[in-house]
């Protein structure tokens, strides 16, 4: 039974809340603000009724005290007379979940008391989900100088509160890019919800996205908040912008343009719900090769990608390779069966060699597995077969992974340049030119190889 506190300094008004509450309730009361207090830090209440001109500690000063040292998420309901506005006023601004009046009607009250204790359970389920998803989030890492400028614009757009795409290919780590633009946002508190869309159907999709009316199709058979609706006054990920049909397109865009929506199966006539719901959303493809090809709209296309930020593979940012690595052995050094382990420098040259067609994931997928398998205390080549195997047969280079002790050391874009050079030149020879095998093996899309082909004149 949930248990409610009711503090008022009419003794004959607690008995008669008592009594009418003592089927639904465990009702326990307090006559002065300092009883209540106690009461609060000894046991722990489901919702508290609390009258504002009190003997002693003031209503609202408990209320602050309520919110800010014992249960932020604790509803409180003010027990107040019709004239005391600016009181009531007062106590909202400090975190009241709702208000009555002395003369109160008691199925009124009992359908308040019901209402904030289910906005409570909400909370409380919201910001569990919110914590599990962030603790899932890997931390983010870096060196290098590009994820530098990477971390300044991610600072840069969560202080402008604007839609954004998020550009990059499959394992670069969208999402936790996405969660720190969030983390960094003035949103925080607010909610943030993730629609993974791309294993759900085109009615699902715009159920999931705006919500339906009860009836609105087979097996809708009750109202439901779409996410953009959850989310008011917070933030929506979409993770894979890309796959969504032409019809949630031109929804969508409609969305972002007016910041409002309509349930699927509302009536036309009823006005459409206005929302402050900030839009990210993220892509591994060539939208500008999808709407050549017809699969995205052009006004759609110009519309999500007005802010643009691009997450480069990690190929591209050698020099986190091993801040990352070492970020994953600790991660995972639960599965070792030493509990820890550390890494030999050949098995670094092999990384900084490997070109990461799976970016940072394939990197931790890596890592994990070879912490489970082997029981060595330096995870040493051999400990990464798959990688090996991707190697095997490759030439001597010249450009080569050289330690930075060395004295004679290539700038790293000139390195870049010419491992990148050699890298195409062999996919070109070994694919017998063959554009769609080197988009698969690269994990690039054709577009993307055309214009390094043409870089190097291979075409």
């Amino acid at each position: 039974m949930e248990k409610l506190l009711i503090v008022d300094d009419s003794i004959a008004f607690l008995n008669d809340l008592k009594e009418l509450f003592a089927d639904a309730f465990d009702v326990s009361t307090a006559i002065n603000g300092q009883e209540a207090l106690d009461n609060l830090r000894r046991e722990r209440f489901s919702a508290v009724l609390l009258d504002l001109n009190l003997p002693g500690i003031k209503g609202t000063e408990i209320l602050k005290i309520i919110h800010n040292e014992i249960d932020p998420y604790l509803p409180v309901i003010i027990i107040t007379d019709y004239d005391d506005v600016k009181n009531v006023i007062e106590s909202m601004h400090h975190g009241a979940a709702d208000f009555i009046s002395k003369d109160v009607n008691i199925d009124v009250l009992g359908a308040k008391i019901k209402k904030v204790l289910e906005r409570r359970q909400l909370s409380l389920t919201f910001n569990a989900l919110r914590e599990d998803y962030f603790e899932n989030q890997d931390s983010f890492i870096f060196v290098g100088e590009g994820m530098k400028k990477l971390n300044y614009e991610i600072t840069r757009l969560a202080r402008l509160g604007v839609d954004i795409l998020l550009i990059g290919e499959t394992g670069v780590g969208k999402d936790m890019i996405a969660s720190q633009i969030y983390l960094r946002s003035d949103r925080f508190e607010k909610p943030f919800l993730s629609v993974p869309i791309r294993s759900l159907s085109d009615t699902l999709i715009e159920s999931e996205l705006f919500g339906h009316e009860k009836g609105a199709f087979s097996g809708a058979d009750r109202l439901k908040v779409g996410k953009f609706e959850a989310a008011d006054k917070g933030i929506v990920y979409i993770p894979e912008i890309s796959s969504l049909s032409e019809n949630i397109q031109l929804k969508l865009l409609q969305f972002m343009q007016y910041k409002t929506i309509s349930r699927v199966g509302q009536d036309p006539a009823k006005v459409e719900t206005r929302l402050d719901v900030w839009l990210i959303m993220a892509t591994n493809d060539d939208l500008s090769e999808l709407v050549a090809r017809g699969n995205i709209r052009e006004d759609f296309y110009h519309r999500i990608s007005g802010v643009r930020l691009y997450i480069p593979p990690l190929r591209e940012r050698r020099d986190d390779i091993k801040p990352l690595t070492d970020y994953f052995i600790k991660k995972y050094a639960q599965l070792h069966p030493a509990g820890n382990c550390e890494i030999s420098p050949e098995t670094l040259n092999v990384f900084y060699n490997y070109h990461w067609p799976g970016n940072v994931r394939e990197l931790s997928n890596a890592i994990k597995n070879a912490m489970i398998y082997t029981h060595n205390p330096i995870l040493t080549p051999d400990d990464f077969p798959n990688i090996l195997n991707a190697l095997a047969g490759k030439k001597p280079q010249t450009n080569t992974y050289v330690p930075f002790d060395t004295q004679e050391i290539p700038k790293f874009r000139d390195a870049e340049q010419d491992f990148k050079k050699m890298y195409f030149e062999r996919l070109w020879n070994e694919t017998g030119q063959d554009i769609k095998k080197i988009s698969e093996l690269s994990g690039l899309t054709p577009q993307a190889v055309r214009r390094i082909l043409k870089q190097f004149n291979l075409r």
